[in-house]
């Protein structure tokens, strides 16, 4: 007997801790963009202290999440840790994004923990609660915070070197959010959910409106922020959310118009937990931020929909809508099919 058929295989060996890591690296570019944007704009406005705090507060964010994210990387990999921290120096296709990802990875952590130094350590520091690692380190103690000191005002950048370090990390940072969506789209002519063209694109706006999200949420909790402020950076979130949606919609129009695999792929995507996780990136991570952003411009500044927590709110569903996405790429994509004849 003849058996004939074509039989599914799932996008790989990725499990959720991959999921994870694709977002926490998302988050970890795009508050350093946050980050950068708003040391800029502090230049240009000395006398405005709210974008200092959130600068800090950016700096910070940045270097916890991709410490975080590359913790979850190791886990993926599993086996001993000691071996897993030896991959960067053993590894030898270099032209694999694996291999150069965690290059700009090491790059990367490097100098936003510089960054988190620079701003919260020193002469320059400023003895608020927007200088966390401070607080952390002062409740080492053995003199640790004098060093740490010491350590910034030697270390940190002036003139052109200063300007030479923003620019290497903002380049670090969407070099981050873009090698996330390579690691996948390597292999996108045999998945054509991970789309070459689309992915990196997808993988910037939903990093960069995350981290705008988990920065300015963060901040607005801690610091009675000016409400223009939050509201500045709420609209650009915003502007990047609609730039999010034009590329998923390319993303999911070129499943719609692809072949028997893309049909397979918008199959998962509309059926089953597939569905529910695409209903929650598009209803829940992208248009119910933007309806709630519209009714905050209608409404009156006393308004219940002008408060500290429906704006915290809106930002909540963008982290969560972002991490929704990642898991939604990972786990409902489908490689080419085996065919049995």
């Amino acid at each position: 007997m003849i058996l004939t058929g074509a039989w599914w295989v799932g996008s790989g060996h990725w499990d959720i801790f991959v999921a994870i890591y694709l977002f926490l690296g998302g988050i970890a570019g795009g508050a350093f963009l946050v980050a950068s944007i708003t040391e800029w704009l502090g230049d240009c406005n000395p006398n405005s202290e709210g974008y200092g705090v959130v600068t800090r507060w950016g700096w910070t964010l940045s270097f916890t999440t991709i410490v975080a994210g590359s913790w979850t990387l190791l886990a993926h990999l599993s086996g001993p840790f000691l071996r897993a921290f030896m991959f960067p120096v053993r590894f030898t296709n270099w032209s694999s994004w694996m291999a150069i990802g965690t290059w700009v990875v090491v790059a990367f952590s490097v100098v936003v923990m510089a960054r988190m130094i620079w701003a919260t350590f020193g002469t320059e520091a400023v003895d608020d609660a927007s200088g966390l690692p401070r607080h952390i380190v002062d409740r080492v103690g053995f003199g640790l915070t004098d060093l740490v000191d010491r350590v910034a005002d030697l270390t940190r950048p002036t003139g052109l070197a200063r300007k030479v370090t923003s620019v290497v990390g903002v380049g670090l940072a969407i070099l981050l959010v873009i090698y996330t969506a390579l690691l996948l789209s390597a292999v996108g002519w045999n998945v054509p959910l991970w789309n070459e063209a689309l992915l990196p694109p997808l993988f910037v706006a939903s990093g960069f409106s995350a981290g705008i999200a988990m920065v300015i949420a963060v901040t607005y909790q801690m610091h009675d922020l000016d409400s223009r402020l939050v509201h500045r950076f709420a609209k650009l979130d915003d502007a990047v959310i609609v730039v999010e949606i034009g590329v998923l919609a390319a993303l999911l129009y070129t499943l719609s118009s692809g072949g028997l695999t893309a049909s397979e792929t918008l199959t998962n995507l509309t059926s089953g937990v597939g569905l529910l996780l695409f209903v929650g990136v598009v209803a829940g991570g992208l248009l119910a931020p933007l309806a709630i952003s519209a009714a905050q411009q209608l409404a009156d500044e006393a308004s219940m929909l002008a408060t500290k927590r429906v704006t915290t709110m809106k930002f909540g569903l963008v982290i969560a809508g972002s991490f929704m996405l990642r898991v939604l790429l990972v786990f409902t994509a489908v490689q080419q099919p085996i065919v049995a004849v």
